[in-house]
């Protein structure tokens, strides 16, 4: 039986995904001259005999298994996940039209990695089409509980500075030229800690094809909810140790007699009436 999570009677506004938004949770990785709402800029180099541009660093593959309590080791792994659509439900209430009304997704369960990053890339997605999108539904990790820590904390045997553990040289390809003269590329996050996710904190974020999301090590997040007229393929990174809890672990999100529960909700403006028609019940 997994550990659960009374949910408060909550509903989250869905907002775009930009990487100043999404900065707590994680990496949004894009394009950064088609990126909106990323006040850091990320360094540049000229690659591939000047014809193509080399964003360096966007996102990070960081592997923290040193600290799990099995000691076992780990390693890079790439799977791909085929993720159906989901369907949303009508909230009932707003426009007397019934296709303008809101509509939302109820959360039921949370899960993270607590020694590695994730990162979803999704495939054959265009980022101008307007009949699939996917959520990204992401929470903090609470600091402080109530009750029994649902997972062991352990500290790693031997401590090492983060200085020493992030220290690596640059990437200096010998193509490369013309390194922009500003910007600097995000830090690798640390993992978040043993404690629960927080629901009252909890975000949503809209994303479409031209966007991948790096999950932080340790960060709470929803399987990937597709939404609209298609499944779509995601190869996803990581690391991995084959031990089930130091891998992935998963927090069922309940809901009390009478209560709706915890819930994404999404107005028509921002899914947009072709989306909303095809994730609609």
């Amino acid at each position: 039986m997994l550990p659960y999570i009374i949910a408060p009677n909550l509903d989250i506004p869905v907002r775009p995904l930009t990487q100043d938004a999404f900065a707590e949770f994680g990496t949004v990785v894009e394009n950064p001259a088609n990126a909106t709402g990323r006040s850091q800029q990320v360094k540049v180099v000229k690659a591939n005999q000047g014809s193509a541009l080399k964003y360096i660093d966007v996102s990070h593959v960081s592997n923290f298994y040193h600290l799990a309590p099995s000691e076992n080791p780990a390693r890079a792994v790439m799977n791909m996940f085929v993720c159906s659509a989901r369907q949303l439900q009508s909230t009932g209430s707003g426009s007397d039209i019934p296709q303008e009304r809101p509509s939302k997704f109820p959360v039921q369960i949370l899960e993270r990695h607590p020694f590695t990053p994730q990162t979803f890339i999704p495939l054959g997605l265009s980022a101008v089409d307007v009949t699939t999108a996917y959520l990204v539904i992401v929470a903090p990790t609470c600091q402080t509980m109530d009750r029994p820590l649902p997972y062991p904390q352990h500290a790693p045997k031997q401590q090492r500075s983060w200085t020493e553990i992030f220290s690596r040289a640059q990437p200096t390809p010998a193509d490369d030229s013309t390194l922009s003269p500003s910007g600097s590329s995000p830090e690798p996050q640390l993992p978040k800690g043993p404690g629960e996710p927080d629901l009252s904190r909890a975000c949503a974020f809209l994303a479409n094809g031209s966007q991948a999301v790096t999950y932080g090590p340790g960060t709470w997040h929803a399987p990937m909810v597709v939404l609209g007229a298609k499944a779509i393929d995601f190869v996803v990174i990581q690391y991995a140790n084959d031990v089930a809890l130091e891998d992935c672990q998963e927090m069922e999100i309940r809901t009390e007699t009478g209560s709706d529960g915890l819930n994404v909700v999404i107005d028509t403006a921002r899914l947009g009436l072709k989306l909303q028609e095809k994730a609609k019940l």
